[in-house]
């Protein structure tokens, strides 16, 4: 596809393109191209069919690999910045990978983290140009990769309990996330405790927020609203956002608790 038409491929749909163009160009399989990089074929491959998304270090080695001046490089950094992200791009890319200890809080929608592809495309599809949809969409589901990873993160979600009486996308789409939320309660490193509506949370009113804590200590934190979302390790901001984390925690139902109030939602909304 020629990018001057009026529907242009996206930075990551090039990549892998242009990722399986030089690779068979040049004659190599998956595995004399792994062998050339020192990664496993599987993630090229991964990579290749669009189902991974690439890392910095990987555009630089294929850079390196087929003897091209930022080629890949470049084209990374455009997956970064795509408008398509948004703000949080900074957060997929370069925190939840090299995070050790994550944490969040949303009051009005299961974390992005958790989605389903369905519950995401619900939320995106009314206030998203419709090109950008599936892109923010896959952005989105991808995230949960992290959790394949020989040493996964520890993910700690508050999730306000109105979101299981708020049938984002339809009751079916809904049964569909909450069931996805109990198959991922069972993760060693993932868990899900939901604050009571009756608690008043007042700490956890003002916006969603996540904090990250990354391999050598650095903290970082992110928060959203309606119109604007920032990434930052200021002290300040992160000292914070964990001490209104702590008040909103102490007022959620236990794992065992928010488990069975998920499966008494998941019969009400199925019948």
């Amino acid at each position: 596809m020629n990018e001057s038409t009026s529907h242009p491929i996206s930075p990551r749909v090039r990549f892998a393109s242009d990722l399986e163009h030089h690779r068979k160009n040049s004659g190599l399989s998956l595995v004399a191209l792994g062998t050339r990089m020192q990664c496993h074929p599987s993630l090229i491959s991964h990579i290749e069919r669009g189902r991974r998304p690439p890392t910095l270090d990987f555009a630089e080695a294929l850079d390196h690999a087929f003897q091209l001046d930022q080629h890949f490089t470049t084209l990374f950094r455009q997956i970064s910045h795509s408008p398509a992200l948004g703000w949080f791009a900074r957060w997929v890319e370069e925190v939840e990978p090299q995070a050790v200890i994550l944490q969040s809080w949303d009051p009005l929608l299961i974390p992005g983290l958790l989605q389903t592809p369905e519950y995401a495309r619900a939320i995106f599809s009314p206030m998203t140009p419709a090109d950008q949809v599936e892109e923010r969409v896959e952005a989105r589901t991808r995230r949960l990769h992290i959790f394949d990873r020989p040493s996964p993160p520890v993910f700690l979600a508050l999730i306000d309990e109105g979101v299981l009486h708020r049938p984002v996308g339809g009751p079916a789409v809904l049964v569909q996330q909450l069931r996805h939320l109990l198959e991922l309660a069972q993760h060693p490193c993932i868990t899900i405790q939901l604050v009571p509506v009756a608690a008043g949370c007042a700490a956890g009113m003002m916006s969603a927020f996540s904090l990250a804590r990354l391999r050598g200590g650095a903290e970082v934190v992110s928060a959203d609203s309606v119109l604007v979302g920032d990434v930052t390790s200021d002290h300040e901001a992160v000292a914070r956002l964990k001490v209104r984390y702590n008040i909103i925690r102490a007022d959620a139902h236990s794992q065992s608790a928010s488990q069975r109030a998920i499966e008494d939602a998941v019969t009400t909304w199925a019948k």
